[in-house]
């Protein structure tokens, strides 16, 4: 038997004041201070009791630095404020379906995945947002066409993807869809406020393929698509429909002029033990297993798009090594 050092271990405490840190995270997101932090030349000046409070723990946590009557980022902020969206997603996304986990086991041997899909929405574009350079270099690739395209989010949350795909391709048609009808008024009001009303086709709708199209698969929709694009949903999606390149292949049938597929999911982790494992891997791949979703390998990735006759045209993993994009063209 493997043991564990005590440094890698989880400890009550840590267990405990994990939580708080967690949702103060949150709090602070809310209040948009991490936006405005990550702006090295801005502090936040508290202006409630409330907001001290708050403050205060941060800079207890050692996440904040007072600067006369505010506050700065220290280093270690400044990683917290980074990755604010995987915290947005565990804490508030997620908390649902965990908090099942005691009333059903036992009897069941998973349970629905349940979530607050505003939290989700959001916390996922703020995770595809870290990297600008990553969605840029999408935008790049769609910029060369030869002929101006459309380019759809499925699964598009908020709509912050598609606004910086629409700002680096400035001929690209945009086309949001997402299953909370909620989220989809949220997308659209956020992007005709950034002025992309004219350019912009939101639907709410499943993209999960099945025997017929969905009902906002409209034929203008169909024949327009030329990039697909899909991040933190494949897995879902490959679980429930019977593989990556299932569900790859009805979207083809969707959308027969798409000429790009680009992807961007978690990966499973090769590592056993979860301090052997990147930050976030153990806690998705958790969820994952409760819920009954398959989490998929980097090759079965590789494998789904050579057997529909893509190739893989850029492979991305920035500063987390559970998270890929694969942008693929035939």
């Amino acid at each position: 038997m493997t043991s564990i050092a005590a440094s890698e271990r989880l400890t009550l405490s840590a267990l405990l004041e994990g939580q708080t840190a967690a949702h103060l995270v949150v709090a602070a997101d809310d209040l948009g201070w991490w936006q405005q932090l990550m702006r090295r030349e801005e502090k936040i000046v508290p202006t409630t009791g409330l907001q001290r409070a708050l403050a205060r723990a941060l800079h207890r946590f050692g996440w904040l630095a007072p600067d006369g009557d505010g506050y700065r980022l220290t280093e270690d902020g400044h990683e917290i404020a980074f990755n604010r969206g995987f915290v947005r997603v565990t804490t508030r996304g997620w908390e649902p379906t965990f908090r099942q986990i005691g009333s059903a086991a036992a009897t069941a041997d998973i349970v629905p995945a349940q979530t607050d899909p505003d939290a989700v929405a959001r916390g996922c574009t703020d995770i595809a947002l870290r990297h600008p350079e990553t969605l840029q270099a999408i935008a790049a690739r769609v910029a060369q066409d030869t002929e101006p395209g459309s380019t759809v989010d499925l699964g598009c949350a908020d709509g912050g993807r598609l606004q910086i795909i629409g700002e680096f391709g400035h001929t690209e048609q945009l086309i949001g869809v997402d299953i909370e009808a909620g989220v989809i008024d949220t997308a659209r009001e956020r992007l005709a406020g950034l002025g992309f009303a004219d350019r912009v086709r939101l639907r709410a709708g499943s993209v999960q393929p099945g025997d017929e199209l969905p009902a906002w698969l409209d034929e203008g929709i169909r024949s327009d698509v030329t990039t697909a694009m899909s991040f933190n949903l494949m897995h879902q999606l490959a679980s429930d429909g019977g593989g990556i390149d299932a569900v790859l292949g009805a979207w083809l049938d969707w959308f027969p002029n798409v000429r790009r597929f680009v992807i961007g999911d978690v990966v499973r982790s090769a590592g056993v033990q979860w301090h052997e494992q990147p930050w976030f891997a153990p806690t998705f791949e958790i969820y994952h297993e409760l819920t009954g979703v398959r989490v998929w390998r980097d090759d079965e990735y590789a494998d789904a798009f050579a057997s529909l006759g893509f190739r893989v045209a850029e492979h991305l993993d920035k500063d987390h090594e559970a998270m890929m994009v694969w942008i693929a063209e035939r």
